[in-house]
């Protein structure tokens, strides 16, 4: 049951959420020669539809029952479904951020034919990887009408996860045709950061978050470990987690990772404040890191994931020859995420309680008031105000731990919830984890291998 408290917190991050769309939708840059009204109004009927889904979600799952309805019993998934679905997700998660990286590099090497661009090789890698997630919903609607009990709230709150891979699956159909549709009525002078790339970025990671959650389910309660303490079966959720990192810094920060290839963005007529390149780089350290460390319950995870996540993107440029892509934000990544390892690890290991979202901030902040230096160095940013760069830091460090801690929080409560179904016994041996992976990779590299450039 959710308190006051809670009602506060969310729906403060709900007016965070506004603004922050607002924000980076005026940060995206207008399109030329486009009317401003028609630009907003077009704007707003995204954010309606993104907000009829989050009541949507509110109501299936928070509201209240009506006081004639009675709480739905618990009915879990199999041991067995829960993992085939995460290697589903997680295999359809590697599709679409190695299908990002190479589309980023042929609209670099070939332009932006508008019209052309959605059906070569990239996009159908990724368009791969979303219906992976639709494939799953559409599973988990025949499941939930079969198998399930009550009216469609009864129904959503029996399996609490059946119910998300549905909103997940009906986002999908709405968030994939959104970038055509943005095309369309505005023309092909769009950036990284249009709405629909926003909204397929956050698609992207609720799948894959459901995906890390139906992984974590699949393991038995882990006490508090070092990094030696890994195991075989903590890969597939710290590549997701690399996953989540990789697509989450190649959108935001991609135009100042083109003006490390000589192409300044003033060159596209945008605007980006130069504080913005480190508030979007501890967003996406600070939310990853959390997820890995209390998750997995291991200081050393985040660190992991990260260094994942920087071979995946340099294995990547070497595979494509794409000297027109930059790491250098995956470089950057690494010491903030060790900075939570550290944090967690003096929790987990000396005073033996879980690691709290302001200590998780302080090591974040602290680490990237280290790291400036670097990073303005490397993107060649060293005018800019120190004062906002450190307000940017310190509130992004401060509102992504928070929210990060608490969704970390929803995923460890559904895992108590579940833990009783888990039994190691049951388990799909790692060979043939990993052999459904490898069915994934092959598949991958014969779409990139027969890939034909489209000159």
């Amino acid at each position: 049951m959710t308190t006051r408290n809670d009602h506060f917190a969310w729906t403060l991050t709900g007016i965070a959420g506004v603004i922050i769309f607002a924000a980076f939708t005026a940060w995206g840059g207008i399109p030329a020669e486009t009317n401003l009204g028609l630009f907003w109004l077009q704007a707003s009927l995204f954010l309606l539809v993104i907000c009829a889904f989050v009541l949507a979600f509110w109501h299936l799952l928070i509201r209240p029952l009506a006081p004639s309805l009675r709480q739905p019993q618990t009915s879990q998934l199999t041991f067995r479904a829960r993992e085939v679905l995460s290697l589903l997700l997680a295999s359809g998660g590697i599709a679409t951020f190695i299908g990002g990286v190479w589309d980023e590099l042929w609209h670099r090497r070939y332009g932006i034919p508008f019209g052309e661009d959605f059906f070569w090789r990239p996009h159908l890698l990724m368009y791969f990887g979303f219906a992976t997630a639709t494939v799953c919903g559409f599973w988990a609607l025949l499941y939930l009408n079969r198998h399930l009990r009550g009216n469609f709230q009864q129904r959503f709150r029996s399996n609490t996860v059946v119910g998300l891979l549905i909103l997940n699956a009906a986002f999908l159909l709405y968030a994939l045709p959104a970038d055509p549709l943005w095309h369309w009525i505005f023309g092909e002078d769009l950036t990284a950061w249009s709405i629909p790339h926003l909204i397929l970025l956050t698609s992207f990671v609720f799948t894959q978050l459901l995906a890390l959650d139906l992984q974590i389910s699949t393991r038995l309660r882990q006490q508090w470990r070092d990094l030696f303490g890994l195991r075989l079966g903590d890969c597939v959720s710290l590549v997701i987690l690399a996953a989540i990192q990789m697509l989450c810094l190649q959108l935001m920060l991609t135009e100042w990772d083109a003006s490390l290839a000589g192409i300044p963005p003033e060159s596209l007529g945008l605007y980006r404040p130069e504080w913005l390149l480190a508030a979007n780089l501890v967003a996406c350290v600070t939310f990853t890191g959390v997820l890995a460390t209390r998750l997995l319950r291991c200081a050393g995870a985040a660190t992991v994931a990260g260094l994942l996540a920087l071979v995946f993107r340099f294995g990547l440029i070497q595979l494509f020859d794409a000297d027109v892509l930059q790491f250098v934000a995956w470089l950057a990544a690494l010491l903030p995420l060790f900075a939570i390892d550290i944090w967690a690890y003096t929790c987990s290991a000396i005073r033996k309680r879980e690691p709290d979202w302001r200590g998780t901030a302080a090591a974040v902040i602290a680490a990237m008031a280290i790291n400036a230096l670097v990073i303005r160095s490397l993107y060649d940013i060293g005018d800019a105000d120190n004062f906002a760069y450190a307000a940017a830091i310190i509130i992004t460090g401060l509102g992504m731990s928070w929210f990060a801690n608490r969704v970390a929080d929803a995923l460890l409560r559904q895992h108590k919830a579940i833990a009783a179904f888990t039994s190691e016994r049951k388990r799909i041996k790692p060979a043939v984890s990993f052999g459904i992976l490898g069915v994934f990779l092959v598949f991958i590299a014969f779409s990139i291998v027969t890939a034909t450039p489209p000159v």
